[in-house]
């Protein structure tokens, strides 16, 4: 589940694999964010292999979605890092371009310092906006 008390950064941090259900579920608090009808930021962490694995039949519900959804992204979405913690994965999935994949300004990562990092310099700062938030909160 998506934390969303640093709005307008929603925090997403994922440890278990997900199932079908949980994956649709995370489609709907997505339209509930796009809702607000305010500019946010994703900050996405997967903390295990597990997490990064994909159930069957998501990826094309994933691509239906993304295809329904891709305006209201590049509406509401100014930025999306992806952190890639399990090191193996990282260094395999380092190369995914979010901002091809979703249309959104965005990064892959290999720790939460340096998705922070970015996020400051290249979303917040760049808007005015302030950002508070530590790795340690973000992994609590």
């Amino acid at each position: 589940m998506e934390d969303l008390s640093h709005w307008p950064l929603v925090v997403g941090v994922y440890r278990d694999e997900a199932t079908l259900e949980a994956y649709q579920a995370q489609f709907d608090r997505w339209q509930g964010w796009f809702a607000r009808g305010q500019p946010f930021a994703l900050l996405r962490v997967y903390a295990t292999p597990e997490s990064l694995t994909h159930p069957e039949g998501s990826a094309a519900a994933g691509k239906t979605w993304l295809m329904q959804n891709r305006p209201l992204l590049q509406r509401w979405v100014i930025g999306m890092p992806t952190v890639i913690l399990p090191p193996r994965d990282y260094a395999r999935l380092k190369k995914m371009q979010v901002q091809k994949a979703f249309g959104v300004p965005g990064g892959t990562f290999a720790s939460v310092d340096e998705a922070i990092t970015w996020l400051q310099r290249e979303v917040f700062g760049v808007r005015g906006l302030q950002m508070s938030i530590t790795a340690a909160q973000v992994m609590t």
